[in-house]
């Protein structure tokens, strides 16, 4: 069913000009960084019995600053980091992100802008699966026949199923 129906509850966020408003210090945000959402996510991992578990995820406005930004913004202008913050941060990471406004206690964090990160909203046919992207080969290697490994075990019983007939069209394997 589609529903048509325009939502106009202020807890969803349905659209990016409702992040981008809802973002901290969004006027500053708009100019010298992008919105974001921060998921605040715990896992627990027990050893004896081995178990994962994991806890609801917390979700907040945040912006994200680009790293061209970041130091006058913080450091010149607000005085919320420091030369040796800003070194730390530049060595294993690239800019800063912040939940709550910079006018009363926010948090901060050194984060790193990942190069592989992928939209799959923009995607005409989404990947197969959770954690497998477009560096992951192994399923075409597997496919062609170049690899003699089992790969995850996670595929749904359709995508063995699919898996299984490509198999059988692939010459010598077994």
């Amino acid at each position: 069913t589609i529903d048509s129906a325009i939502n106009t509850d202020p807890r969803d966020l349905a659209s990016r000009d409702a992040i981008d408003q809802a973002a901290p210090n969004s006027n500053l945000c708009a100019v010298y960084g992008a919105s974001a959402m921060a998921f605040d996510q715990r896992v627990f991992v027990s050893f004896n019995p081995f178990n994962v578990y994991v806890a609801q995820a917390d979700v907040k406005p945040a912006c994200v600053l680009r790293s061209s930004n970041a130091v006058p913004v913080l450091r010149d202008q607000r005085k919320l980091i420091n030369d040796k913050e800003i070194r730390a941060c530049k060595q294993n990471m690239n800019t800063w992100a912040f939940v709550g406004d910079l006018d009363s206690m926010p948090q901060l964090s050194c984060v790193y802008q990942s190069a592989d990160a992928q939209n799959e909203f923009l995607e005409r046919n989404p990947k197969l699966g959770i954690g497998e992207d477009y560096l992951d080969d192994e399923r075409r290697a597997l496919v062609d026949g170049k690899l003699k490994k089992s790969i995850k075990t996670s595929m749904t019983e359709p995508q063995k199923e699919q898996l299984r007939k490509q198999a059988t069209q692939v010459p010598g394997f077994d």
